[in-house]
């Protein structure tokens, strides 16, 4: 049995993986499905063997039947079944700065970090009477070593499973942000300054999350898929392919002629040749035996268990997505003054004191695959320094952000996401540490914020990259007792993505 699931788990990664890509001068819904075919065709024409070895390479990778499933189907909804990815499914990952940041597009934290990497630039503000542009690092040093190691999606994670100290240490992530916008205490403001972008840092520690796909906890779930599911669908597979192959004498003869119409290509040009080859031979077959009534059988077949297959692995990936995730994130601030307007201390050279705040991050999502997702934060900030007169805590927040998945996918885009977050903040000292001057007049800014924000996040299917626009409201600012709508925007990038689809 083991044997079986192994060959199984090798058609089904093979078949679902390789297909995908990027557009290559063809139709962006079908390019995907010869991007893995082109380059593994590439790389046999490039191997330098005999013309015997090369002929019978291309001759398997043209034998694929897959490709030309998903290339000629008329269902697009097959081909999304086959190119959909469980990472970018993924509603709990937050690549970009915590809402402490001035620049931050988020209300709420969510509680996962990127596995590997992730990148950020956004520009807006919360409840800051400043808006910032924040550009955010954050990384997890133990999953890079762990990626140098062995630079394949499921055997990074597999390295140190069975150690303790591999396992704890991957479970904290670091980061890193830089307010490009900043306008640190200035001299001719009468504070102390600190001429640098740097605007905070961060530590995000992950005591309970199983989210991964590859975590050792759904292990039993994929291999009884395999098992059942996988093992179906592999059985049609080879009945596809012996419908194909009932006319032996004639699909033999069409082989020929494709294998010699691929290795004639000339070696310079494989590029740009080399697409629109293989597209031309797709088109053969599709004129040849694409409407013979025994391959449209076992084509229905197939497809059917695709459906099937797709639908169980959904149930999978809907028993993941509900598990409970608690996070625990150390910020570190640097605090930054309002450039519209003059401020000024009311204690000459004291310099903005740095803050610390810690939050934690409670999240679970509705049973389901593209369910909402809840999320609840409960943090404190307290100053760096002290100073006579003034306590060290600043403020405490509580945050609730629910994330709605829209129903319909756009195709070679994907699934827009819509947020909703509200957020109470108690200030119990003066935002800046001390009492200041806003435009000449003394104020005290103490007291209650709340803020509500409305988020869209818009995917840009298999780059990793998505883009956040939000509208936040908020009953005041930290320094103005004003409303205060401002709008945000952003893009981020999670490196996983791409490491998941082996781009």
């Amino acid at each position: 049995m083991n044997h079986c699931r192994k060959a199984v788990l090798l058609f089904l990664f093979t078949a679902f993986l390789m297909i995908d890509g990027y557009s290559q001068g063809i139709p962006a819904n079908k390019s995907a499905c010869l991007n893995g075919a082109v380059i593994d065709l590439k790389d046999a024409l490039n191997a330098h063997g005999t013309p015997e070895e090369t002929k019978a390479h291309i001759s398997l990778i043209l034998r694929r039947w897959y490709i030309y499933v998903c290339y000629l189907s008329p269902s697009e909804t097959i081909r999304t079944q086959l190119l959909g990815k469980a990472e970018e499914k993924r509603l709990d990952k937050q690549p970009g700065a915590s809402n402490t940041a001035a620049g931050s597009t988020s209300l709420v934290n969510t509680g996962s970090a990127p596995w590997l990497m992730g990148l950020a630039l956004e520009h807006g503000g919360l409840t800051q009477s400043t808006d910032g542009t924040t550009v955010t690092l954050r990384g997890n040093i133990v999953n890079s070593i762990r990626t140098l190691v062995d630079s394949t999606y499921l055997g990074s994670y597999k390295i140190g499973q069975d150690d303790p100290l591999v396992q704890y240490l991957s479970k904290m992530s670091l980061g890193v942000s830089f307010d490009t916008s900043s306008s640190p205490a200035s001299s001719s403001q009468s504070f102390s300054s600190g001429l640098n972008s740097f605007s905070g840092a961060l530590v995000h520690y992950e005591i309970y999350n199983h989210r991964d796909p590859r975590d050792r906890k759904w292990a039993g779930k994929w291999d009884q898929l395999m098992a059942t599911s996988g093992v179906q669908l592999a059985m049609k597979y080879t009945n596809l392919n012996a419908a194909v192959r009932r006319n032996d004498q004639r699909f033999s003869t069409w082989l020929s002629s494709q294998v010699d119409s691929i290795v004639s290509l000339p070696a310079a040009e494989l590029d740009q040749q080399l697409p629109p080859a293989l597209e031309n031979v797709v088109k053969s077959f599709s004129d040849n035996f694409w409407n013979l009534p025994e391959l449209q059988a076992a084509l229905a077949d197939f497809t059917a268990g695709i459906s099937r297959y797709v639908a169980e692995e959904d149930t999978v990936y809907g028993e993941l997505k509900s598990t409970p995730i608690a996070t625990i994130e150390y910020n570190f601030v640097r605090q930054n003054l309002p450039t519209a307007q003059t401020v000024s201390p009311t204690q000459p050279n004291l310099r903005v004191p740095d803050l610390s705040n810690m939050v934690l991050i409670l999240e679970r999502g509705f049973a389901g695959v593209n369910t909402p997702e809840l999320t609840l934060n409960a943090s404190s900030t307290w100053f760096n320094s002290t100073a006579v007169g003034r306590g060290r805590l600043r403020d405490a927040r509580a945050s609730l952000q629910l994330i709605v998945p829209l129903r319909k996918e756009i195709q070679n885009i994907g699934r827009f996401t819509l947020s909703f977050s509200a957020q109470y903040q108690k200030l119990f000292e003066e935002p800046l540490g001390q009492r200041v001057l806003l435009n000449g007049v003394a104020i005290n800014r103490t007291g209650g914020i709340g803020a509500f924000q409305s988020k869209l996040l818009i995917p840009v299917k298999g780059s990793g990259v998505k883009i956040p626009i939000s509208f936040t409201y908020a009953n005041r600012t930290e320094l103005i007792r004003e409303n205060d709508v401002r709008g945000n925007i952003g893009i981020t990038f999670d490196l996983d993505s791409l490491f998941a689809n082996g781009k």
